[in-house]
């Protein structure tokens, strides 16, 4: 193995998805949630966006990150950005991935797990919730 150095991660976010100003960098969040609802399973969701900070790296790092369903250990999606090189170990460094058409085969527990480099870096957890018919309200006289 090399001398791989493992990243500390400041935030790690789960929302519908990430903007990055095409001019300053700066990335928004947009609809941060630590659960979905669904009505019927599977469920399609259009895109799910992961943020994350990091700080005390050095070299060259390509990161990924997989979508995986706990309930049955089996990966639902996952995205990638490009290698990028970073020089300054004291320095953070924030990024975003949005991962597009995602089916989330039941409800339950889902993890987004980062790597870098195939390490293990960190993982964020939620939760997928089977959303339940609303009754009709009798009508009284």
């Amino acid at each position: 193995m090399s001398n791989f150095i493992k990243p500390s991660i400041h935030a790690f976010l789960v929302c519908d998805t990430i903007i990055i100003d095409s001019l300053t960098g700066k990335k928004s969040i947009i609809g941060a949630f630590t659960h979905l609802w669904a009505k019927t399973f599977p469920c399609q969701h259009p895109q799910v966006g992961v943020y994350f900070s990091l700080t005390d790296a050095e070299g060259k790092y390509a990161f990924e990150i997989q979508l995986v369903y706990l309930d049955k250990d089996q990966m639902v999606g996952k995205g990638s950005l490009p290698p990028i090189e970073i020089h300054n170990r004291l320095a953070t460094h924030d990024f975003g991935v949005n991962i597009p058409y995602l089916v989330f085969p039941g409800p339950g527990k889902y993890e987004f797990r980062l790597y870098a480099d195939s390490n293990f870096i960190t993982q964020k957890d939620f939760q997928v919730i089977q959303q339940q018919p609303h009754s009709q309200p009798e009508e009284s006289p």
